[in-house]
């Protein structure tokens, strides 16, 4: 691969890093306004089931971000060993 090809890959992966951090912190933005918004305006069984699944959305795409990012970190690490190599 050429050292061009290489310092673009890092780049993009550093930019995915990025975005998937931010839609991260939009989900869970959207998240805690959906349960403050279930905890006022739906009755018991109602509530209680929203909360949760809202939960689980928002702990769930943070840990698919999480480790996606983690996996992009290591690609950059090993391009970059590759391009100063």
């Amino acid at each position: 691969m050429k050292q061009e090809e290489t310092k673009f890959i890092i780049d993009q992966l550093r930019k995915d890093k990025i975005i998937y951090a931010t839609e991260a912190t939009a989900t869970v933005l959207v998240c805690i306004l959906s349960f403050i918004f279930a905890q006022f305006y739906f009755e018991d069984p109602k509530k209680y089931i929203i909360s949760v699944f809202v939960l689980l959305i928002g702990v769930g795409y943070t840990l698919f971000m999480g480790i996606g990012n983690f996996i992009r970190l290591r690609k950059i690490k090993k391009l970059e060993r590759e391009l100063f190599s």
